[in-house]
């Protein structure tokens, strides 16, 4: 709630850049929008666009957004969205991604910055919506090191010239601070105290291991009744798991990756949702798509 009150709060100040660091788990996704919307009334802007890096985030945000706005005031834009899946409005919201033309806009870090960058007529058509908005970059540390100078550029640019706001959301906010400076712009904090809200709600305590190879792993895993392991890639998230099905069988074990169909790996995340509330069992193998985001 406090972070609530203080995004609320913030989104009275004036056009600009501002930055909202809170961990993970701290409510970000409705913080957030709760700061765009309004600081959009505040200052007559015209639209939300919010972007991530992961189609896992979009997916679910989006679902969070629709049931808070309505199907119809929210665009969800990204290559794996089927608008066919929308019924009667499917042709509709698939004319509107064309340009932008809806209210609240959840897309990717892509579409954004390959729009702004674009000399494509079919990209550049949603620049004109893109202007007046508030921009929810989520994740934000995920912006390209390569090309971190260009999108600051451009985001100022947006600021600056086009009368939008830019927030930065993430729970390990990137250091670019210094880029922003040198196109006269300052990122402002919303969540005040950041070491005291990172230790409020402090919720893991970490103790190294030593290395452990992908059979102590499985062994550790099918020891608990609930339990989830991240791993570095898709290769070692497929040996673990098979690891953990030949020891625990396949009953209450699940595999996440960038691999699955998405369709495919919402209904799985549904089913592993409804386990832990239960108390069944439950034994996750992922890979990095479940640290950003994913409830």
């Amino acid at each position: 709630m406090a972070v609530l009150e203080q995004c609320a709060e913030a989104a009275e100040g004036e056009p600009g850049v501002y930055s909202l660091t809170v961990p993970t788990g701290g409510g970000k996704t409705l913080s957030s929008m709760r700061f765009a919307l309004r600081h959009a009334c505040a200052h007559g802007m015209r639209r939300v666009i919010y972007a991530a890096p992961y189609t896992s985030i979009i997916e679910q945000n989006a679902d969070v957004y629709r049931g808070l706005f309505g199907s119809d005031n929210v665009l969800e834009h990204h290559a794996d969205f089927d608008f066919d899946t929308l019924g009667e409005s499917g042709g509709r919201m698939r004319l509107a991604a064309e340009n932008w033309d809806a209210p609240v806009v959840v897309t990717t870090n892509v579409q954004v910055f390959e729009s702004l960058h674009s000399d494509k007529t079919s990209r550049c058509r949603k620049l004109h919506n893109i202007a007046g908005s508030v921009i929810i970059l989520d994740e934000a540390q995920m912006i390209p090191t390569d090309y971190l100078r260009p999108c600051v550029r451009a985001l100022a640019e947006l600021v600056n010239r086009y009368g939008c706001t830019v927030l930065l959301c993430t729970a390990t906010q990137p250091a670019i601070n210094p880029f922003f400076a040198e196109t006269g712009l300052s990122v402002k904090e919303v969540a005040g105290d950041v070491d005291c809200l990172f230790d409020t709600l402090r919720r893991v305590t970490y103790i190294g291991l030593g290395s452990i190879d992908d059979s102590g792993l499985a062994r550790r895993l099918a020891s608990h009744n609930q339990a989830l392991r991240i791993v570095n890639n898709r290769a070692q998230a497929k040996n673990l798991f098979n690891s953990l099905v030949e020891l625990a069988g396949e009953d209450g074990c699940y595999h996440l990756s960038t691999l699955m169909h998405p369709a495919h790996r919402r209904s799985t995340l549904k089913e592993i949702r409804t386990r832990l509330a239960s108390g069944a069992p439950c034994c996750v193998v992922s890979t990095s798509l479940v640290e950003a985001g994913v409830d």
